[in-house]
């Protein structure tokens, strides 16, 4: 019962018949209604792409006109199953975040060049993706899983989990900072000293906007810290720098859905980003400081990382694997497959189905 891509278990809807919760308090209660929700993608499910909730005991359910069960671990291993906001990155990362034909097929090639994720205490997680050794954390989950007593059921040890440290790993990671469209009159520490005598202040203003893309962004926010100066120029001039910044991050702002989902109040108010037209005003070097403080983010960057490795795994083993070549193939067992799968996608019965089961599960918690 582990994400595909966190490795984060899930956490059982209130129609289980036989739950099995975290011990109480350790997670708050939009936590724990995030942990529910999920999306499953894979050539044996009717629908090839599924909203779900997870039920306890090995299975989820579904909506598709009627309540679908579905056994997530078989024979060979488990059914790719996601966090939403997992799914969400990670189709945007695979530019298959529309619902064509040609985007379904492409999410379920990651299953068919990886393999289908392993079982048992590994269970969701695809073969050759090294989830460990990937972004500014490199956390581990693995200690953390066990079998229950007399079955074969995985389960999370939370209390461990978070007292070794990694409590931040369970915030909601779709909680973004405030956005600021204007810099407030406070944040400006007066007007800029009229003479300087350092070798950085003293450079024309072009050869500023020259070297600063070269500084991490560590760099960019200490030295624009140093003086009145730099400060004035940060909040002024460099805004558009610290703007290029947090879009080039790519987990900093919200996705397309995230920010359609949003309160109308929350958009009106111009205190989520738009991804789609992020304005070029507003306190940029505000909130590039405030992404890199936020729990909620730091747990985001996180699932990034991981998403550009299943990325690279996929792009790595697809060459390796020769599978272009075989599905390009007349007669070969991945060509096969693969027109079977595009078949099955394709089919209206499916298409109607998915539609159906996207009108039940979804949305913000």
């Amino acid at each position: 019962m582990s994400c595909t891509l966190c490795r984060l278990p899930f956490t059982p809807h209130k129609t289980s018949v036989d739950p099995y919760p975290p011990p109480p308090g350790l997670l708050t209660d939009r936590q724990y209604r995030y942990f529910i929700n999920g999306v499953a993608i894979g050539q044996y499910l009717p629908t090839v792409l599924l909203k779900v909730e997870w039920l306890d005991q090995g299975f989820f359910g579904g909506y598709t006109g009627a309540v679908m069960v579905l056994k997530w671990e078989s024979d060979g291993g488990t059914v790719m199953v996601f966090h939403t906001v997992c799914a969400s990155i990670l189709r945007r990362i695979f530019k298959c975040e529309d619902e064509s034909n040609e985007s379904i097929i492409k999410l379920c090639e990651i299953e068919f060049i990886l393999g289908r994720p392993l079982q048992g205490l590994d269970g969701g997680r695809l073969p050759r993706v090294g989830y460990e050794d990937v972004g500014d954390e490199k956390l581990d989950l693995r200690p953390y899983y066990y079998l229950e007593e007399h079955g074969d059921l995985m389960r999370f040890d939370y209390e461990m989990f978070k007292n070794n440290g990694h409590s931040w790993a369970l915030n909601k990671p779709d909680a973004f900072p405030r956005f600021r469209n204007t810099v407030a009159p406070t944040r400006f520490p007066g007007p800029p000293l009229k003479e300087t005598t350092d070798i950085l202040t003293k450079q024309p203003i072009d050869i500023l906007h020259v070297l600063l893309p070269y500084l991490p962004n560590p760099s960019f926010v200490r030295l624009l810290s140093t003086c009145r100066t730099f400060r004035h120029a940060a909040l002024t001039t460099f805004q558009a720098h610290a703007r290029q910044r947090v879009l080039e991050l790519g987990w900093a702002v919200p996705l397309s859905g995230e920010y359609a989902s949003a309160s109308q109040s929350i958009r009106e108010q111009d205190i989520m980003v738009d991804p789609d037209a992020p304005p070029f005003d507003g306190d940029w070097l505000f909130y590039l400081s405030s992404i890199h403080k936020s729990q909620s983010l730091r747990a985001r960057r996180r699932l990034w990382a991981i998403g550009e490795e299943i990325f690279h795994a996929v792009e790595e083993h697809r060459i390796a694997s020769g599978y272009d070549e075989a599905i390009s193939t007349e007669d070969t067992p991945e060509s096969r497959t693969r027109k079977q799968l595009e078949r099955h996608v394709g089919d209206p019965l499916a298409a109607t189905l998915r539609k159906l089961g996207s009108l039940k599960v979804g949305g913000r918690s």
